[in-house]
Formats: C-alpha cells, sequence, structure tokens
C-alpha cells in the first residue's frame, strides 16, 4: 500500500511572497542553520504523529529523508530532529559513492534534466542500497523539504519498492502546484535564496550562524569563484575552516 502525501504549505501562486515566514526560514534551514532546522521540525512533528496515528494496524514505523553520501542535506536534518522529538527510529538512505555534481545547480533545473540527473543518481553506480532488514514490512515515513516535480519521489519511491516497505507517507514543508512545479521548476532555486541570495549574505551565515553545514551549502560554496571562496574561508574561525574542509574532502569534492 502506498501512503499519502501530505504537506505544511502548497505553493499556489509566483512570485513568492519574501515575507511568507516559511519563506524567510527556510534558506537558512537549507544551509543547516540550527534554529530554523528546529523551527521546521516542530511544526512537522505533529503532522508525522498524525500520520502514524491514521495507520493504527501498522506494526512498525521507520522515518527515513533524501539520500546522503557524507554531508546531510537540510532535509536529513529535519528527519533526523523529528525523529529526536518524537522517539522515532530515523534510517538514513546513502549513496554508495561520491556522485557527480553538475555544473549546474540541480535547484534551477527543468524537468527533464531533473529526470536524468535523478535517474543517474538512483540507477547508476552510487545508486544507493536501502536493507531490506530495515524497510520490509514496515511503514515508511519520507521526509522532506520540498516537492517541485514530482521527480526525486518517483526515484525513491523506486529504491525503497526494491526492499518491501508496507506502506509509504511522503511528507513535506513545501508542495508546489503541479502546473507551477512543471512550468517553473527553478521556483526551488529562488526559495533557496529568497532571503540570502548575496555572496555577503551567504558568507555570514557560513561565518557566524549556530550551524551544521549541509550539501546545499558546500555545494553553494564551491560555485562561488576560487576569489570569493578565499574571503569566505579566510572569515572563518580554525574550527569552522577545518570543518568544511573536512567535509569537502570526504564527499570527494577536493
Amino acid at each position: 500500500m502506498i501512503g499519502r502525501t501530505w504537506a505544511l504549505h502548497t505553493i499556489t501562486s509566483h512570485p513568492l511572497d519574501p515575507h511568507f515566514p516559511f519563506f524567510e526560514r527556510y534558506p537558512a534551514m537549507k544551509l543547516g542553520v540550527r534554529e530554523s532546522v528546529g523551527f521546521f521540525a516542530r511544526l512537522l512533528a505533529p503532522v508525522a504523529e498524525k500520520i502514524i496515528a491514521s495507520q493504527p494496524d501498522a506494526a512498525e514505523w521507520v522515518v527515513t529523508a533524501p539520500p546522503l553520501y557524507v554531508i546531510p542535506a537540510g532535509a536529513n536534518l529535519l528527519a533526523w530532529e523529528v525523529c529526536r522529538i518524537l522517539s522515532l527510529r530515523c534510517v538514513d538512505l546513502r549513496y554508495t559513492q561520491p556522485y557527480p555534481r553538475n555544473t549546474r545547480d540541480y535547484s534551477g533545473s527543468g524537468v527533464e534534466d531533473r529526470i536524468n540527473n535523478r535517474r543517474e543518481l538512483h540507477e547508476g553506480e552510487c545508486a544507493p542500497k536501502p536493507d531490506e532488514a530495515d524497510f520490509r514490512d514496515r511503514a515508511v515515513l519520507f521526509i522532506n523539504d520540498v516537492n517541485v516535480t514530482g521527480t526525486q519521489q518517483i526515484f525513491v519511491q523506486q529504491t525503497l519498492d526494491t526492499v518491501r516497505p508496507a506502506s509509504i507517507d511522503w511528507l513535506y514543508l513545501l508542495q508546489v502546484d503541479p502546473a507551477i512545479g512543471r512550468s517553473k521548476p527553478e521556483i526551488e532555486y529562488q526559495l533557496n535564496h529568497l532571503s540570502l541570495d548575496t555572496f555577503e549574505d551567504f558568507a555570514d551565515v557560513v561565518a557566524r550562524a549556530d550551524i551544521d553545514y549541509t550539501s546545499r551549502c558546500v555545494d553553494r560554496l564551491l560555485r562561488y569563484s576560487p576569489a570569493e571562496q578565499e574571503t569566505l574561508f579566510r572569515s572563518l574561525d580554525e574550527t569552522r575552516r577545518s570543518r568544511l574542509h573536512q567535509l569537502i574532502a570526504r564527499e570527494g569534492l577536493a
């Protein structure tokens, strides 16, 4: 049985309102700012409880999120925090080796490029290989931050089907109306940068915020010019500088 798709908010119009509270906090969550992760996790937790209560016959629940290699995404941080709040079990889906970073930011890609990208990640050499013992006959709650075109959900569904869960429910912070998602998939890029658009905004968060650096944060850092990267690294204390260098190396990006 395949469960339903849930979202805290559905985007039904464009352009985006930069002052909407979800949108104001969203970019910081994507970078890993702990206050923003906690804010959204506390909103997701009651919905997760509602989903679980809606299936009283489910023998056991397991929570998961988008696959990662080493560095978590904001969605992984959300899933971990929801599990901490509700004392649920979280099982990470992991790529089996470093995955190729495209020159173009996925969040700004069109529908066809998104499909090709997710197919490469879920069917190529780095494809996740979940352990059937973690998922078989269990109810799965998949937590993610945004559903724009449904592409990632299709390929995660394909991956999880191989380990035969009893059901899968999909829980998002934001869901984009399908017509907008198909016609304006770059809305995800706009969400990621809405209140942290400039290099200076980004560098200030990386250097000063209470933060767990995410894959989005590292990818964005590495897309800046060498001169901008040098400026940013000089602004960091030794602990943060060392942490970022370690993450970049472990993720296979050095």
